[in-house]
Protein backbone atom coordinates (compact mmCIF):
# COMPACT_ATOMS: atom_id res chain seq x y z
CA UNK A 1 0.00 0.00 0.00
CA UNK A 2 1.43 3.22 -1.24
CA UNK A 3 1.34 6.44 1.40
CA UNK A 4 -0.16 10.10 0.19
CA UNK A 5 2.59 11.23 2.75
CA UNK A 6 6.17 12.07 2.15
CA UNK A 7 7.85 13.24 5.68
CA UNK A 8 10.91 15.66 5.74
CA UNK A 9 13.47 16.82 8.43
CA UNK A 10 16.17 18.56 7.51
CA UNK A 11 18.51 21.68 8.61
CA UNK A 12 19.24 24.50 6.42
CA UNK A 13 21.77 26.73 7.35
CA UNK A 14 21.36 25.54 10.83
CA UNK A 15 17.58 25.95 11.21
CA UNK A 16 16.14 22.64 11.17
CA UNK A 17 13.13 22.22 9.06
CA UNK A 18 10.21 19.72 9.81
CA UNK A 19 6.93 18.62 7.90
CA UNK A 20 5.30 16.81 5.20
CA UNK A 21 4.32 16.76 1.89
CA UNK A 22 0.61 15.17 0.26
CA UNK A 23 -0.30 14.81 -2.80
CA UNK A 24 -3.78 16.62 -3.65
CA UNK A 25 -6.40 15.23 -6.65
CA UNK A 26 -5.43 17.74 -9.43
CA UNK A 27 -6.78 17.13 -13.69
CA UNK A 28 -4.61 19.23 -14.99
CA UNK A 29 -0.56 18.86 -12.98
CA UNK A 30 1.19 16.25 -10.28
CA UNK A 31 0.41 18.47 -7.42
CA UNK A 32 1.40 18.56 -3.62
CA UNK A 33 0.18 20.36 -0.34
CA UNK A 34 3.32 21.00 1.64
CA UNK A 35 3.27 21.57 5.47
CA UNK A 36 6.25 23.18 7.08
CA UNK A 37 6.32 23.62 10.91
CA UNK A 38 6.00 26.94 11.64
CA UNK A 39 4.84 28.27 8.52
CA UNK A 40 1.71 28.52 6.71
CA UNK A 41 1.01 25.61 3.89
CA UNK A 42 1.29 26.05 0.19
CA UNK A 43 1.73 24.19 -2.87
CA UNK A 44 3.97 22.88 -5.26
CA UNK A 45 3.27 20.90 -8.26
CA UNK A 46 4.97 20.03 -11.98
CA UNK A 47 4.01 21.86 -14.84
CA UNK A 48 3.64 20.48 -18.30
CA UNK A 49 6.95 21.55 -19.30
CA UNK A 50 8.45 19.23 -16.20
CA UNK A 51 8.85 22.22 -14.15
CA UNK A 52 8.51 22.50 -10.69
CA UNK A 53 6.23 25.68 -9.49
CA UNK A 54 5.19 26.91 -6.11
CA UNK A 55 2.05 28.78 -4.99
CA UNK A 56 2.31 32.76 -6.19
CA UNK A 57 2.86 33.74 -1.74
CA UNK A 58 5.52 31.41 -0.71
CA UNK A 59 6.19 32.45 2.74
CA UNK A 60 9.28 30.73 2.86
CA UNK A 61 12.92 31.34 2.20
CA UNK A 62 14.04 30.19 -1.29
CA UNK A 63 17.21 28.15 0.11
CA UNK A 64 14.06 26.00 2.27
CA UNK A 65 12.30 25.78 -0.92
CA UNK A 66 14.69 24.24 -2.72
CA UNK A 67 15.06 21.53 -0.56
CA UNK A 68 11.67 20.52 -0.03
CA UNK A 69 11.21 20.27 -3.78
CA UNK A 70 14.79 18.50 -4.19
CA UNK A 71 13.80 15.98 -1.51
CA UNK A 72 9.91 15.96 -3.10
CA UNK A 73 11.39 15.37 -6.54
CA UNK A 74 13.41 12.33 -5.18
CA UNK A 75 10.56 10.56 -3.95
CA UNK A 76 7.88 11.62 -6.30
CA UNK A 77 7.67 7.59 -6.75
CA UNK A 78 6.61 7.08 -3.38
CA UNK A 79 3.29 9.07 -3.66
CA UNK A 80 2.34 8.24 -6.86
CA UNK A 81 -0.59 6.70 -7.22
CA UNK A 82 -0.51 2.91 -10.15
CA UNK A 83 3.10 3.13 -9.08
Amino acid sequence: MLSNYLNFQFDVQGKPIKGFCMRIHDDFHETYAVMVDGYHSFCVWIDNTATWRSSKHVAIESGVLDRIIGHLATHTSELSPGV
